[in-house]
């Protein structure tokens, strides 16, 4: 059994700033994705935003758990050293968790994020 990694969560408000400055964007249609290279902290920090234009608390919570859930399923395969930022577009307040995981995974793999998944 492979162990997992702990997903460590982004909360300062000037790293999320930073990687919408200095990140590259990769969009999907449920998600966008801001990605920049961490050099002063080892493990992956990962950050989830949702628009108030996106719905009441009660959507925009369950757009994050969805969101948190695919990136659960992808976190032993995401290399270490990165900033990961995903905001939640319009698409996913009512897309399955099997597609935003499918689009994060697309996206990861473009930015030559994830090691060792089988593909």
């Amino acid at each position: 059994m492979e162990k997992t990694k702990k997903i460590i969560a982004l909360k300062q408000n000037y790293l999320f700033g930073k990687a919408y400055d200095k990140g590259k964007c990769f969009a999907q249609s449920t998600i966008a994705v801001y990605i920049l290279k961490d050099y002063r902290h080892g493990a992956t920090r990962f950050g989830i935003t949702v628009s108030k234009k996106r719905g009441g608390a009660v959507e925009r919570n369950r757009a994050k758990r969805v969101i948190r859930e695919a990136f659960r399923h992808l976190r032993p395969y995401v290399k270490d050293g990165y900033i990961i930022v995903v905001v939640a577009r319009q698409a996913c307040m009512k897309a399955p968790c099997a597609v935003v995981e499918g689009e994060l995974e697309e996206v990861l793999k473009r930015a030559a994020l994830l090691a060792g998944k089988d593909v």
